[in-house]
């Protein structure tokens, strides 16, 4: 399963250039969002909430585009 580079829009609105770790059905496996030149890895939705400095309803449910 590789990487897949495209945007994510989280629940609240804001849009980043992310990585999306996808299978084949579409389902998401993990997230890698490029905020301010830093990478950020979804490995705990809560934490992964939390370093993005929003509240994990404002990240879930997310969307995403691939490029």
């Amino acid at each position: 399963m590789p990487w897949k580079r495209g945007k994510i829009k989280f629940n609240d609105g804001t849009v980043y250039p992310a990585e999306l770790l996808i299978e084949e059905d579409g389902e998401v496996w993990n997230v890698k969002v490029f905020k301010e030149n830093n990478v950020i890895e979804e490995i705990d939705a809560k934490r992964f909430a939390q370093q993005l400095k929003k509240d994990i309803n404002d990240v879930y449910p997310f969307d995403y585009e691939l490029e």
